[in-house]
């Protein structure tokens, strides 16, 4: 019988290795209690106790197929590898990218809150439909057995995810500043600097047009992946930027201030006092407002409908990175609020539909 892993890490220890110090071990700030802890292992931060599973079928995907891949090309970023970042590397790391987005308990968060929303809306509509009390609407409460089935789906779902980045643009953002990178725990943050102003429900899906996608892989590098279309980042033909203006600096670490839920890890101890400034500042989890509306139900014959939508409000920042601009085509002409493939999106739609269809045959 092989061994069962307990400890159970929602951000990789191969990702996290890259902010250690020189005495392998990393600084981190927990900005709900207002704790710094002393200088931790890797193996015991942002990590719970059976966080996906008993059983580790999710731990044991995560590990051989997510977490190993990538693995070796992590290791580029702190100088253990010397192999090149060909098509392979990049879909390793891509894919790991996808799925971090969707394993925190950030991310389980998000998706409880959604379903609780909905879940009371329906209860809400029904209880009235039926002239139930306001204390016996209030009364009926919908709760799963285990929670953590929506976490389990939701990161092994979005494994299946990564044909609809494949397009985006690789830059690498090297920072020349003496002011660290630091990493939340919840690491991979998207943002639409173009759509950012648009007001609609699906603003926010990693899919549409000007999709930005960073996240820290060291103190000193960050990936920024980004739609060529839109966007012009760093020198022309160049795959890197050197990042000397600590303005862009602070910008790239706000994104993880913001997208935290409580966790901010960095390198050096000197760097504690601009960590728990900059959390003191910055709220958790206010890159995104969550919303929420419905329709009152609507009657044809016995049938009743109703119209449930949530979705997620980007922060408006008041200005973004010297080295990324919207391109001159897409800056002088009405904004477009569009899929970048909508070929690909329908077509990962139909198979994703397709998988479902024959898990329910089986």
């Amino acid at each position: 019988m092989s061994k069962i892993t307990k400890n159970q890490h929602f951000v990789p220890r191969c990702l996290l290795k890259n902010f250690t110090s020189e005495d392998d071990v990393v600084n981190i700030y927990d900005s709900s209690r207002d704790i710094l802890r002393n200088p931790t292992s890797v193996d015991r931060v942002l990590a719970e106790n059976y966080f996906y599973d008993k059983d580790n079928v999710v731990e044991n995907f995560l590990a051989e197929h997510i977490e190993a891949p990538a693995s070796s090309v992590l290791k580029l970023f702190r100088g253990e590898s010397n192999e090149p970042l060909d098509v392979k590397s990049q879909i390793y790391l891509l894919r790991f990218i996808i799925v971090q987005l969707s394993r925190t308990p950030s991310a389980l968060s998000t998706s409880l809150k959604t379903f609780n929303n909905v879940m009371n809306e329906v209860i809400t509509q029904l209880g009235q439909l039926n002239n139930f009390s306001e204390e016996a609407i209030n009364s009926v409460e919908f709760v799963l057995d285990d929670p953590k089935d929506i976490l389990r789906m939701q990161t092994i779902d979005s494994a299946l995810h990564c044909p609809l980045i494949l397009d985006l643009e690789w830059h690498f953002l090297i920072n020349d500043t003496d002011t660290e990178y630091v990493i939340s725990d919840h690491p991979v943050v998207h943002y639409n600097w173009y759509l950012r102003n648009v007001n609609a429900v699906d603003v926010s899906s990693i899919a549409k047009c000007g999709t930005q996608i960073f996240l820290p892989l060291s103190n000193r590098v960050t990936l920024c992946l980004y739609d060529k279309q839109v966007y012009k980042v760093g020198k022309k033909g160049t795959y890197y930027t050197d990042v000397t203006n600590v303005k862009d600096i602070h910008l790239l670490n706000e994104l993880q201030f913001r997208n935290r839920n409580s966790y901010i890890l960095f390198t050096h101890r000197e760097a504690a006092d601009y960590v728990k400034v900059r959390c003191n500042r910055i709220s958790s989890n206010s890159l995104y407002k969550h919303q929420f509306d419905s329709t009152q139900p609507s009657f044809n014959g016995d049938e009743a409908r109703s119209l449930i939508v949530q979705w997620q409000a980007p922060y408006i920042f008041s200005h973004w990175f010297s080295f990324s601009k919207v391109k001159k085509k897409y800056s002088k002409r009405a904004i477009y609020n569009v899929y970048r493939q909508p070929e690909v999106v329908r077509s990962h739609q139909q198979k994703i539909e397709e998988l479902r269809q024959r898990e329910k045959a089986l």
